[in-house]
């Protein structure tokens, strides 16, 4: 009877390390957010991506960058550029950290000296997001029945939830909850789903859907509302208070970038 007992326990270990091997690895998102004051530095900065971080990025094995920017930045104080960068790795990451340590911070290279020639600060500050995407879409969506035009809207959802059990549970509704197969269903054009693995911002999950015009983004969330699946998991006891912060930023994405 023990070895029997031994012999499935064995075999039940090797069945779920045959699975874990074969479950398609799930994609890291590097998200940087470019925080300035003034439409000089927003130009400074779009200059810099352009002509000289995309073209690395690209260069190391990277081709599909988004670059991305709100669409209250005209008004707003804090002006903001995101950029979204897919990773197949913490290997990629790293090989990407290790060009920028290994250069001469007293030479001339464009990468690192953003500098204005006034010598006045290209930006405020940069933030970072690492995130993990989620495991019902390891890897972002490459296609979209959308067209790319200036009045394509990105947005961009961060829910942070107070613990990580509420985190989890957030999460969870996403994946197995099905919120995910809703946006699918109603056509949200979503490029990723991910969670926070390291942000000034946590325990946290980020997405981004895209939408024709705000018209069309519009009426899709209104078909969500309306949902009768949303409807059930909305009002589920397990999901309920699981958030404590929603932001929700609409956007346009730059011309030169990859989206």
């Amino acid at each position: 009877m023990k070895k029997g007992y031994l012999l499935g326990l064995v075999l039940l270990v090797l069945f779920q390390l045959s699975a874990n091997a074969k479950s398609t690895p799930r994609e890291l998102y590097l998200i940087k957010i470019y925080h300035c004051t003034t439409q000089s530095q927003l130009n400074h900065i779009d200059d810099y991506l352009e002509k000289t971080y995309l073209p690395f990025l690209h260069n190391n094995g990277i081709n599909k960058v988004g670059v991305f920017a709100p669409i209250i930045n005209d008004t707003s104080v804090d002006k903001r550029i995101y950029i979204w960068v897919p990773l197949k790795n913490f290997k990629q990451l790293d090989a990407l950290d290790q060009v920028f340590e290994n250069m001469d911070p007293f030479g001339d290279d464009p990468l690192i000296h953003l500098d204005n020639k006034d010598s006045s600060l290209p930006f405020t500050r940069i933030e970072s997001i690492l995130t993990k995407a989620f495991k019902l879409q390891p890897k972002f969506e490459k296609t979209s029945n959308l067209v790319k035009s200036p009045n394509r809207i990105y947005e961009y959802r961060s829910y942070e939830s107070p613990t990580e059990e509420m985190h989890l549970r957030k999460v969870n509704m996403f994946n197995e909850g099905q919120e995910i197969e809703i946006f699918k269903r109603l056509n949200f054009n979503a490029i990723f789903y991910s969670k926070a693995l390291v942000g000034a911002r946590t325990p946290n999950l980020i997405y981004m859907t895209s939408f024709n015009d705000m018209d069309d983004r519009n009426a899709h969330w209104k078909a969500f509302t309306q949902d009768s699946t949303w409807k059930k998991i909305s009002t589920a006891k397990e999901y309920l208070k699981i958030v404590n912060r929603n932001e929700t930023i609409l956007m346009t994405a730059k011309a030169y970038a990859d989206f």
